[in-house]
Formats: structure tokens, sequence, C-alpha cells
């Protein structure tokens, strides 16, 4: 019988095909006591550096096919992978509790999206998915547990599960997949950025969607609507059919319109400037592709998360001269760092906050770190002559 689900539409487009359910949740990680700490390290370590050599091969893979910006998803899983206090924090955790060490990952990977999940702010909540990504595939080293693959499917399917980590979007057989649809995530999330890449429609945040819906099953996604139709009537597959080809014919018309048209106007000749919303790099060539008119609104503190170090005034300078020459002569609006209080920046060592809202962030943080601020500003200036 029919049934309609409804989650959030994150990369438009409509998707008919058979269900194909994946579980790709963890490997079931043991508990046990240890007496040597050191062997549990020299363990990480080796896990580690097989984890470094799959997100190097994942980094090239996707630079080839995405180019690089979107490929800079796992140049920030490399850097967790290399973040020197969360090292510590898990050789502290290893002395203290005597535990294995995929154990004291796994805690401590938990308390993290405790702290984060109870933020307000959406985007940098979803970052959590990279640390989870990153701990999981050192885990399945550290057990030697096979991951599903996604690479070389049968046929042609919708992916149903209830999480997808970059990693796996990243890998996803494009000849076959015609759709995913997660019980989890949001549109900010970098599996979302890269279904969009992709352009394979997506549809999340559908609670326990996956438990409900068996690998067979016909299914329908709307990646605009966020409509998710299970067991469709003949009628309703030739009524999605027909709008799928309505809307391959009004893309098509589209973007021919955009390559050739504007300035933008109503009906009755107001101007509408058209400008991005940009947190990442990796977003900058997509709003060029899409003929934004420029960036009315660029995040500047991706910069300084998931990293040992502060950026130099020359790196930061040579992130906001891409963006300016990129959208050059339009205007790029650069935002001061929003860090502080909600968003993890480990070697700025900040103290914890009851209430991390109302605390020292942002323009206060800034103010606070003059040295730091100014740095920016510099970069944000000598960007400007572009």
């Amino acid at each position: 019988m029919e049934k309609t689900y409804q989650g959030i539409g994150v990369s438009p487009g409509i998707a008919i095909a058979s269900a194909l359910v994946f579980d790709l949740s963890p490997c079931d990680v043991p508990e046990y006591s240890i007496n040597n700490p050191q062997k549990e390290m020299k363990r990480l370590e080796q896990a580690i550096a097989r984890s470094r050599d799959d997100l190097n091969t994942l980094y090239n893979a996707t630079r080839k096919e995405l180019g690089e910006e979107h490929a800079n998803i796992f140049q920030a899983h490399l850097m967790i992978l290399e973040d020197v206090t969360l090292l510590e924090e898990i050789q502290t955790q290893l002395e203290a509790d005597r535990k294995n060490v995929e154990y004291v990952l796994v805690q401590l990977c938990q308390r993290y999206k405790r702290i984060f999940g109870n933020l307000e702010d959406p985007t940098f909540r979803e970052r959590t998915v990279d640390l989870v990504d990153v701990v999981d595939r050192i885990n399945r080293h550290l057990l030697h547990c096979d991951h599903p693959d996604l690479r070389n499917l049968a046929g042609s399917c919708i992916i149903v599960t209830h999480d997808l980590s970059p990693s796996d979007t990243a890998i996803i057989d494009l000849n076959h997949v015609q759709g995913i649809v997660l019980d989890s995530g949001s549109i900010t999330s970098h599996t979302s950025i890269l279904a969009r890449a992709l352009e394979v429609p997506a549809v999340m945040g559908l609670g326990d969607f996956s438990s409900h819906i068996a690998t067979g099953g016909e299914l329908i996604i709307d990646g605009t609507t966020g409509k998710v139709i299970a067991d469709p009537t003949p009628e309703t597959k030739t009524r999605y059919k027909s709008a799928r080809q309505t809307l391959a014919v009004e893309r098509a018309n589209l973007m021919e319109e955009v390559r050739h048209g504007g300035p933008w106007k109503t009906l009755d000749g107001a101007r509408i400037i058209t400008q991005a919303n940009v947190e990442l790099p990796l977003e900058i060539q997509h709003c060029k592709d899409m003929m934004a008119e420029g960036i009315g609104l660029y995040r500047t503190e991706y910069l300084f998360l998931n990293r040992n170090t502060l950026p130099t005034e020359t790196e930061q300078y040579n992130a906001y001269t891409k963006a300016v020459q990129a959208f050059a002569p339009q205007t790029v609006i650069l935002r001061s760092m929003d860090i502080g209080g909600d968003k993890f920046v480990s070697h700025l060592q900040l103290s914890k906050e009851d209430n991390p809202q109302l605390g020292l962030r942002a323009v206060r943080f800034c103010l606070a770190q003059p040295d730091i601020f100014k740095a920016q500003l510099r970069a944000m200036y000598r960007a400007a002559v572009h």
C-alpha cells in the first residue's frame, strides 16, 4: 500500500527505483581492561596510518571526479586524524581508564556528540559527522571490521540507510545510485553538499524510515520537497515520471537562461541581486555555476576549525583572495570569525561556559584577542585589492 513520508529535501531532483537498504552502522566495539596503555597507543598509530592512506586515496579520487574544492572535505578529515590535542586526550584517557583504545575512542566521540548535539547552530552541529566518520574508520582498522561497499552495485537503486558519511557518499556507484534517503542529516552537512555536487537527489531527516523499508521495495523520492513515497501506485509513478521529465526540461531551459540572461528584475523593473551564502571553499564553484552575483555572506571560521594551529595571515589572505578573484568585480562580504563558545577550536583552549551563546564568542572573542582579530582583518584588507 502506498505510503508517503516527509523529510528534508537536500539535493533536488526526482528518483524512482528500488530501495537498497544498507546497515552502515559502526562496528560493535568491545570493552576490556588493558595493562599497557603504550601498546594501545601503538595500535592506534598503526590504525591512523592505514586511515591516512584511505583518506589520501579518497581525496585524490574526489579531486579527480569533483575538483579540489570538494576533495577538501577529506583534508578536513585528515586534520582531525592529525589533531595533536585529540591524541593527547586519548592517551590521557587510556592511562586513566585502562580500557582498550577502541572503547576509549568511542567514549570520546560520544562525549563530543553530546556537546555539539546541544548546540543551536545546525551547521557546526553537523561537523560532528566528520569526527564520527574518522573515528569509525580508525576503529574498523583496529577491529579488522569490513565496511559495506557502495562502489559496485548490481543495478539501479535508491540507497536507504540511517546515516551516510561523506566518505561513503564520495564513493557511491553513480552508474546505479539514483537517489539517497537517510534517517538523519540536514541540508548543511558535508554529505548533503556532496550529494548536490554529484547531482544525486537526496532526502534526509526521516527518523527511523530505514527500519520500515526492505531492500527491493519501490520508492519515489523528491529531493526538492523532501517527500518519499513507498510502494507507489501506478498512477503515482506515472505522475512522478512526468514531473521528472518536466524538471529535466525546465532545468535545461533555466541553465540556458542563466548563462545568457540577467540582470535579474521583478516584473515591475526592480533590480534583484542574487548572492551566495558560503561556508566552505568547495561551495564557491557551485555558486559560480549557478551565476551568483557575488557572495553576500562568507563564514570565515572554517579556517580555524579542525586543525592544530591558528591559520597564518598569509593562509587567510590566500583563502579570501580565492573567493574574491572568483567573483571579481562583484562584491564578496567576509564575516569576521564567529568562533568561541559553541564552536570547538582545540588550539585556542577556550574554557567551558555554561551558556556559550552569551559567552566569549564572535566579535566579543575578537575584541578580547586583538592579535588574532588584527591578523584576520589584515588578511581581509590585503585580499580586498583584488
